[in-house]
């Protein structure tokens, strides 16, 4: 999906909330840090695991990731 010129890659339960990432992230080299669109720092190696499907469940969803894509849609 592109988004204001950005592609965006997918939302991801992570161990610090279910946040949203620019598809570069997700392909990013293993071992790195990357940024979600709220600017919090996840580790590539995270990033990249599939997330358990409770954990879909458990994180809530970032609203700072939440408000960069709604901005970038208007």
């Amino acid at each position: 999906m592109l988004v204001g010129g950005a592609k965006i890659g997918r939302w991801q339960p992570t161990s610090v909330g279910r946040h949203g990432f620019d598809a570069a992230a997700r392909r990013a080299d293993p071992g790195l840090v990357v940024e979600a669109l709220c600017g919090v720092e996840v580790s590539t190696d995270e990033l990249q695991q599939i997330a358990p499907e409770v954990a879909w469940i458990r994180e809530k969803t970032c609203m700072d990731c939440w408000r960069v894509l709604a901005a970038r849609q208007q």
